[in-house]
């Protein structure tokens, strides 16, 4: 297969959205698409050696793997290597484990499986993932695996009917990541199922050869290719629910750009600038997300991200030349050789990760009140929002809410619902424990605010919980009121307002709780390395500004609507801090803003102490007792 400049060209474009996206440019919102370009390219590229072999006789799986193995894992286990040691300097004992788990499953080509089976809200913290960019290699390892087989199977039993075969199955990989979008979105971000589609749109256009002989079509569709990919990376943000029909957009543009070869795009992309950095695309994208997450880690804001994104393509520079390059053509060893030296790196680096597991992350690093600390915080958090019953996270659906255990009146008691996202989930357990003459009902689900009307970024399920709630539980059950609270945002005000005016014309209590002080990071990290550090203000320097003037929007807004407000700033912050400790060993929050059991039990009595959660009238006496 010739080489082709323009898709190296290609290659820089979708790295340097992924990067950018990374680096948190403001306008790269999309920039993850770049991720779907290079899908179509390793399908285009990979179909278009496979089929070229096959037509002279000469294809095998031994050939094929050992050029993939010769690309891949040179650079992947320089990487791993370097991220290993920075992790065993930095991590805490149960990301350090979760690193070794994910090393793992990147050296067999699962981590896209490990990752979307720790994804989700109790699942961690994604920013501090040093690995989590190596799903999108392992779905192409993956892909890799499995396209020879069906090539030479298409070819022994459909032979002349490969492209039918394909696109089938292209076709039905895109109408069940559609689907799967819009049940479990996670699920169809990392699994291949949903992906497939994405790598045999460029198998299809290597199979299919298009020739485009007019000089101003191919003009034409590379411009068009090159303006849908930048369409998806400006306009699309993380709330696009990805990847569903949105990312056809990225997926055409790239299929486009190709067709379109020859054409005034080609020759913008194959420009001596973008063909180095498009050669450099597969060490940056290893190399920059580790850097990125170490910075915001160890140092945010001590340099410019500039300065660490163009370190990533100073190490990816001298990958390409001083690891890729010697290995991929290296012609002194064979191809038992190659995979005999694979499988020996891959058997040590899974050596080091079980230790590193085994030994629990080798807690000793870090000294008695940082463990006490580390430990405190994710694991004791999870049951206490009912998660999968009363409130619906990512994994779940609005068919695993459980009327019988969270909605269901108490004679005895007054009852009061609470209504929201997972930043009113995680008052529940503090609430129903502070007072226990209420019974605390609780429709809650993960990026759903369950408000009247749904929000621009929610999920097909905030719809069916808004419906549960403003449909049947205020209209036919009625509670003695509402607590609606969640983590809101400035564009949600005039939704809010809508929301508050319709329990007012239905003459429903309703008592609005607004924002709680939020972070940058991980508030236990945060304490942690501020302990080790010797910087007692790092928290409060990587406070979020912008809750606060939201939390002071809202109390107007529920003045104006003559509606109760809880401000949780009043309740935890003073003229000098916010509280971040409930003791000495057990931080309020358990990420960057979500309370832990014990910050919970702590909030729910301050506003008891303070008479802000309303007890509702006292219940009718029970026939004959006195």
């Amino acid at each position: 297969m010739k080489y082709r400049a323009d898709i190296d060209g290609l290659r820089a474009v979708a790295v340097l959205a992924v990067v950018g996206f990374h680096a948190r440019v403001p306008w790269l919102t999309g920039g993850f698409a770049g991720v779907d370009v290079f899908f179509v390219i390793s399908g285009f590229l990979i179909a278009g050696v496979v089929a070229e072999r096959q037509v002279r006789g000469d294809f095998s799986l031994g050939w094929f793997w050992e050029r993939r193995v010769r690309r891949i894992f040179p650079a992947l286990m320089a990487v791993l290597t370097a991220t290993t040691a920075l992790a065993a300097w930095l991590l805490l004992p149960r990301d350090f484990s979760q690193y070794a788990q994910s090393m793992g499953a990147a050296l067999v080509s699962l981590s896209n499986v490990w990752f979307w089976d720790h994804s989700g809200y109790f699942g961690g913290d994604d920013q501090i993932r040093p690995l989590l960019h190596t799903w999108s290699l392992a779905v192409e390892e993956q892909f890799y695996l499995v396209f020879p087989l069906l090539m030479l199977l298409t070819a022994r039993f459909a032979a002349g009917r490969a492209r039918t075969v394909l696109g089938l199955l292209a076709v039905a990989s895109l109408a069940f990541g559609v689907w799967q979008t819009g049940k479990h979105a996670e699920a169809a971000f990392y699994l291949p199922f949903s992906r497939a589609w994405e790598l045999l749109a460029g198998v299809l256009l290597a199979l299919w050869k298009p020739v485009i002989p007019w000089p101003a079509v191919r003009h034409g569709a590379g411009v068009v290719g090159l303006a849908l990919i930048a369409i998806a990376c400006l306009v699309f943000t993380k709330n696009t629910p990805w990847p569903g029909v949105a990312a056809l957009v990225p997926v055409l543009g790239a299929v486009l750009v190709i067709a379109g070869e020859g054409g005034i795009a080609g020759r913008l992309l194959a420009t001596r600038p973008m063909v180095w950095i498009g050669l450099l695309s597969y060490s940056l994208y290893l190399w920059h997300w580790p850097l990125l997450t170490f910075q915001r880690f160890l140092m945010p804001g001590a340099w410019p991200t500039t300065i660490t994104v163009l370190a990533a393509i100073g190490l990816s520079a001298l990958s390409l030349r001083f690891v890729e390059r010697p290995f991929r053509g290296s012609a002194f060893l064979t191809r038992r050789q190659v995979f005999a030296a694979s499988a020996g790196a891959i058997l040590i680096l899974g050596a080091v990760a079980g230790v590193i597991h085994l030994a629990r992350g080798f807690p000793q690093r870090f000294d008695a009140r940082s463990l006490a600390m580390a430990d405190s915080r994710l694991e004791r958090s999870r049951g206490s929002y009912r998660d999968g019953t009363c409130f619906i996270s990512y994994r779940f659906d609005a068919r695993d809410y459980r009327k019988d255990l969270c909605d269901t009146a108490d004679p005895k008691k007054a009852d009061w619902l609470l209504v929201g996202d997972s930043h009113a989930a995680h008052l529940w357990s503090g609430l129903a424990a502070a007072n226990p003459d209420v019974n605390v009902m609780q429709v809650t689900s993960s990026g759903c605010q369950i408000t009247l009307t749904r929000g621009p970024a929610e999920r097909d399920v905030c719809d069916r919980m808004a419906k549960l709630v403003y449909g049947d539980l205020l209209i036919q059950r009625r509670p003695d009121g509402v607590l609606l609270a969640g983590r809101w945002w400035p564009k949600d005000l005039p939704r809010v307002a809508e929301t508050l005016d319709w329990f007012k014309a239905h003459d429903i209590p309703v008592v609005l709780v607004g924002p709680i002080p939020q972070y940058s990071d991980d508030l236990t990290r945060l304490l942690i390395l501020s302990w080790r550090f010797n910087d007692p203000g790092l928290p409060a320097r990587r406070r979020l500004d912008w809750p606060e003037t939201v939390d002071g929007d809202l109390r107007k807004l529920a003045a104006a609507k003559g509606v109760p407000y809880v401000s949780l700033y009043d309740l935890l912050c003073d003229a000098r801090d916010c509280a971040m400790l409930v003791d000495p060993e057990t931080p309020l929050q358990w990420d960057y803003g979500h309370l832990t059991p014990e910050g919970s039990r702590l909030v729910a009595g301050r506003m008891r102490e303070r008479g802000l959660f309303p007890r509702g009238p006292a219940p009718a006496p029970s026939p004959g007792s006195r």
